[in-house]
């Protein structure tokens, strides 16, 4: 456990991790996923495809859901295409990446039965949004020049209400929406996203003007 109370899959002091093991088991466990989905998935059948003992993949990944989240999400999150970006280029790039991520092979095999695991080990969960929303929502509230504490309480608070309607929206466009999924509804999305919130943000500039 990490003092940030983050699941961690690192090695232990001491003992270096091996990247190439982790880019096996990753790969394995993908090719698995999109072959058997979830269910049928065990840490078995990893280390059997991927050439990894069983021990030294437990040691890595506490529980199947981790070893999943981290094979359909990557171990870290990619931030460069933010890079560049204002706000609304932020909010084009999370529906987007949420589009992209969800039609990923993958996580169309595994995304109902994670869900579920999610829900019952709710700490794996909270290691999954703390890890992948932290960074993007701190640079969410930098492109809003959000300076004062309250302001970035409320920068933080409509990137993550962004992320979630995104995300959401995505799995449900490839889950139980699939026949309506195309180009000219994700543009939609991105849309009615970007113009929402600008909507917001002037009517709460004009408030606080008011109110001032």
């Amino acid at each position: 456990m990490r003092d940030d109370g983050r699941v961690s899959s690192q090695s232990g002091p001491g003992r270096p991790r091996d990247e190439s093991i982790d880019d096996r088991v990753l790969a394995a466990t993908r090719e698995l996923l999109s072959e058997a989905g979830f269910q049928q998935l065990s840490m078995r059948s990893v280390a059997q495809r991927s050439g990894v003992t069983r021990a030294s993949l437990t040691r890595r990944w506490p529980s199947k859901a981790a070893l999943v989240i981290d094979a359909v999400m990557g171990l870290t999150p990619d931030l460069t295409p933010f890079a560049g970006t204002d706000v609304y280029g932020w909010i084009d790039f999370v529906v987007r990446g949420s589009r992209e991520l969800f039609n990923r092979p993958e996580m169309k095999a595994t995304a109902a039965d994670l869900t579920l695991a999610l829900v019952e080990d709710p700490e794996v969960g909270r290691s999954l949004w703390n890890r992948f929303t932290g960074p993007a929502v701190g640079l969410f509230a930098d492109d809003v020049g959000a300076k004062t504490d309250e302001e970035r309480r409320r920068a933080e608070l409509d990137a993550r209400a962004v992320l979630i309607m995104a995300a959401g929206a995505a799995m449900y466009l490839s889950t139980i929406a699939a026949d309506d999924a195309s180009a000219e509804l994700e543009e939609r999305m991105a849309e009615l996203l970007t113009s929402g919130y600008r909507a917001v943000t002037v009517a709460r500039d004009a408030a606080d003007l008011a109110g001032q």
